[in-house]
């Protein structure tokens, strides 16, 4: 890389003003090196390196009117460091709103350099200029850190690609499922997606949310299982064999044979509940299957009797879409989820 015309730029600067600690001084040197590093013809990692520091340094000590001339300056220029971005943009919503709207006009390309650290990934996936290029290769990484903050991120939108494959990850990870439920701009797809994550008061709110989607619909799905199929699920619950179970509920329901339950991974014992009532599963008949799969599902009481009131507050259209939604596969619910 080219060397800047004069790396020692922002160092030969740094005692300006701050023995006294004046409020004028400080935002004097904040915006005369501002208008320095964005003019200046190249510049190289360490005069970058420099000025982050410099001016990390006495962000803390600027008012409310520096930190706007700041954000003005600053924002649109491809070099100007993330972490600098991402303070302005914390202070306030006006400071955010006046750096995203400048960011969004950057030159595209922010280098490989901020993708190339954990600290880099990290401080791109929460800033609030965030980059849509940007976003691929930092979710390839499956960093835990970097998929929290871009879920924790209003900059990434639902309805992105994005979005959509935090949301099949958190189906893995009830940390990051639980911070997606933090949001809150998810459409009604995400929250069913979410439901196994959610509390007791949130379920019932998202419960609401699809019902109030399904009801635009002009049929409904029912499902009549026979009693070879009932017995058959009884048989699998009384050996304990949740593959088998988890086999017959992916017939039943006509899912991909790829679909995985894991019925029995703590957490997800609801979506077992859930099933149950979509395919219209008698109280007694889940009961005993809750009973004979596995102790975790009976022990203590409070288990079940969970799963015997999600089967009870829950309708079988809606226990069905939340089944597909978690699964994520619209065999019957389709789009109606918005």
């Amino acid at each position: 890389m080219v060397p800047s015309a004069n790396p020692d730029l922002w160092s030969d600067l740094s005692g300006f003003g701050s023995p006294a600690g004046r409020s004028d001084a400080c935002s004097a040197l904040l915006k005369v090196n501002a208008d320095m590093f964005v003019a200046a013809p190249t510049r190289d990692r360490e005069s970058i390196e420099t000025f982050e520091t410099l001016v990390l340094g006495l962000l803390p000590k600027a008012d409310p009117a520096t930190l706007l001339a700041l954000a003005r300056i600053l924002a649109p220029c491809p070099d100007t460091p993330v972490a600098v971005l991402d303070y302005l943009a914390r202070h306030s919503p006006d400071l955010r709103a006046v750096v995203v709207r400048h960011a969004a006009g950057r030159p595209p390309g922010l280098g490989t350099k901020p993708l190339a650290t954990p600290e880099g990934r990290l401080a791109l996936a929460s800033g609030p200029g965030l980059d849509a290029a940007a976003i691929p290769p930092l979710l390839a990484l499956r960093e835990t850190a970097v998929e929290d903050a871009l879920a924790a991120n209003p900059a990434l939108p639902p309805d992105t690609a994005a979005f959509a494959d935090l949301l099949r990850r958190a189906g893995r990870r009830p940390a990051l499922a639980s911070l997606l439920l933090t949001r809150a701009d998810l459409p009604t797809s995400a929250l069913a997606a979410l439901y196994l994550a959610a509390d007791a008061e949130r379920r019932e709110v998202i419960r609401d949310r699809v019902a109030h989607a399904l009801a635009h619909r002009r049929a409904t799905v029912a499902f009549t299982l026979t009693g070879e199929d009932r017995a058959d699920l009884l048989a699998a619950s009384l050996k304990g064999d949740d593959r088998r179970l988890e086999h017959l509920l992916t017939t039943l329901f006509g899912f991909p044979a790829s679909t995985e339950w894991r019925l029995l991974e703590i957490g997800r014992h609801r979506l077992l509940a859930l099933a149950l009532k979509a395919l219209g599963v008698a109280q007694k008949d889940a009961v005993r299957i809750f009973l004979t799969l596995h102790p975790a599902l009976c022990y203590p009481l409070s288990a079940i009797r969970g799963l015997i009131r999600e089967m009870r507050d829950v309708p079988a259209p809606v226990a069905l879409a939340l089944v597909e939604s978690i699964l994520d596969t619209r065999t019957f619910s389709g789009d109606v989820l918005a």
